[in-house]
């Protein structure tokens, strides 16, 4: 299950706005609709619901759709989203 993203490494594979597509950074604060990532010394704000990222976690990365991310931890924990779907 995804728990919280606050410090894990995620990298931008789909966003519908391209400008994001190939980001790569540390999501340092996490909102129900927006991750915030730190990208070298600068802040920014992704909505979750339109990309597809990639998440580095301990001892595995994985592929995951926004809409899988929606919501607070508490949400996705009651929504038992599973990391291998």
């Amino acid at each position: 299950m995804i728990f919280d993203l606050i410090g894990y490494n995620i990298r931008v594979l789909f966003h519908s706005n391209t400008n994001f597509i190939g980001l790569k950074g540390k999501v340092i604060y996490e909102t129900t609709k927006f991750l915030y990532i730190r990208v070298n010394s600068k802040v920014v704000k992704i909505y979750k619901a339109d990309g597809i990222y990639e998440i580095d976690f301990k001892a595995t990365s994985k592929i995951m759709v926004g809409y899988m991310l929606v919501g607070n931890p508490i949400k996705r924990i009651k929504k038992k989203v599973k990391l291998d779907e």
